[in-house]
């Protein structure tokens, strides 16, 4: 992970391909048993952005999910929180949690929600989002894509963060490069 993020700096500091900026990113799988997920915080630390997703064990009673999300939150270097609510559609309901708890320490640590346009997931959905945003969140479209094709999502991503009533200055991956790269950086 260190190797990549210092790869994708060097790529960037002698002109990345086709005049654009590269980041590197991680999602971590959050454990309910460590902290801070499966990588070390310095090798997260190396990165531009790290997004805590929850992978396995959704079915815990609600007060320890609530737990379990806001320990994610504590890591310093999570910037995002992936897929905030687990839901597949069709297979899997979202697993029970206090999302006015989760909603005010995220907006609290500065970090951006999720919105999964997966159409496996579409997670949030639109009344979550105007709660969150109501509280002060702010979000990060992502497609989930595991392969090129699935990159052709975003667009479900749009439509669903427009439901919730949302901007483009409410959308990290919507700002200009120099506002992108800025909002990465800067935690309360």
């Amino acid at each position: 992970m260190v190797a990549f993020a210092r790869q994708v700096r060097e790529i960037n500091r002698d002109g990345a391909p086709f005049g654009l900026r590269i980041f590197s990113r991680h999602r971590v799988r959050h454990s309910q048993r460590r902290r801070t997920g499966p990588r070390p915080r310095t090798a997260l630390a190396e990165l531009d952005l790290v997004i805590a997703s929850v992978h396995s064990h959704m079915n815990m009673e609600a007060a320890e999910m609530t737990d379990r999300l806001l320990a994610a939150l504590e890591c310093p270097q999570v910037r995002v929180l992936g897929h905030p609510t687990g839901r597949l559609l069709l297979h899997r309901d979202p697993f029970p949690f206090d999302f006015e708890r989760v909603v005010a320490e995220a907006v609290r640590r500065g970090v951006w929600l999720e919105i999964n346009a997966s159409p496996e997931r579409l997670d949030l959905h639109g009344a979550l989002i105007r709660n969150a945003k109501a509280k002060g969140a702010r979000f990060a479209i992502s497609t989930d894509a595991h392969h090129p094709q699935q990159l052709d999502y975003m667009r479900y991503g749009v439509v669903t963060a427009r439901r919730g009533w949302l901007g483009p200055d409410d959308i990290l991956n919507t700002l200009p490069v120099d506002r992108f790269a800025a909002a990465l950086q800067s935690k309360p």
